[in-house]
């Protein structure tokens, strides 16, 4: 499989590079993905929670902020704790949970933010959350996943939003905001970081990445180790081929090749998940 020919990729040159980041040896080893099971995360199950200092927010600044930053209309009923809303074939729902993530599921995950220190204090803080979702079986996956991002950065404008949990770790808002707002530019733009997390993780040979993220477009998972590999060049390579296999809706199959060019043929395996619950894809890095 060819990537060099692969069509208009609508999301490589929107991208935001990710800051050089120094990889503490606590992340380089742990887990992040204890709940990971392919039944927790169904094709379609798009859920971010906004994390919030205190336990209130504004509906109205929400609904204004959603006009204002997407053109979407999203109509209020007077409920002060939910907005609910069927939006063609997708159901569109935002509601305060008056209480953080249960477990400390969030503070869990925060650990796994490489890219921002303060992730776990800050995500300890938190009193309560929106729970914001988008569901429909009907609707384009990539448009579902679209609304889905929007909404959740207009969430973040509220006065009390600190972080928002989703796909595998806590992301810093601003960051959010900044990918999502590659939206605002080309409407067409996928905002591949806002969907996937791409997690560090070593073994006993080497390190190296692994998505978080891809199920919920019924794609596999997919881990890259190399050894003596600079960390981010292995996460752009990554980035690449799930950018590839998002805007184009490729299914990579074990045993299948791919590469950048007519001679380059990375091996593609389908087996045990190293850095995560069930099967993923091992996709070979080129030396």
């Amino acid at each position: 499989m060819n990537l060099k020919n692969s069509g208009n990729n609508r999301a490589t040159n929107k991208r935001i590079n990710l800051p050089t980041a120094d990889y503490p040896p606590n992340i380089m080893h742990q887990r992040y993905n204890k709940n990971m099971k392919e039944e927790n995360y169904p094709t379609g199950a798009f859920v971010a929670f906004v994390l919030l200092s205190q336990n209130e927010w504004d509906i109205k600044k929400l609904i204004n902020d959603c006009k204002a930053d997407w053109n979407i209309e999203i109509p209020y009923d007077g409920n002060e704790e939910a907005l609910v809303a069927v939006m063609g074939d997708v159901t569109l729902a935002v509601a305060i949970m008056p209480a953080p993530v249960p477990n400390q599921e969030a503070e869990h995950y925060a650990g796994a933010n490489y890219m921002w220190k303060d992730a776990v204090e800050v995500t300890k803080s938190h009193k309560a959350h929106l729970m914001v979702s988008v569901l429909g079986k009907d609707a384009n996956l990539l448009e579902r996943g679209k609304l889905f991002t929007k909404v959740v950065s207009s969430c973040l404008k509220q006065e009390r939003a600190i972080a928002v949990y989703t796909d595998g770790t806590v992301f810093y808002p601003q960051f959010y905001c900044d990918v999502a707002s590659v939206m605002q530019q080309d409407d067409e733009a996928l905002p591949i970081l806002d969907w996937v997390w791409f997690g560090v993780y070593r073994t006993e040979e080497c390190a190296g990445i692994y998505t978080y993220g891809m199920r919920k477009f019924g794609k596999e998972e997919m881990e890259v180790y190399a050894a003596n590999a600079d960390l981010n060049d292995v996460r752009d390579f990554l980035l690449d081929i799930v950018t590839y296999v998002l805007d184009c809706d490729v299914t990579l199959n074990d045993g299948e090749t791919i590469g950048f060019s007519e001679e380059q043929k990375l091996r593609i395996t389908l087996s045990d998940a190293v850095a995560l619950d069930g099967k993923s894809l091992k996709l070979e890095y080129p030396q």
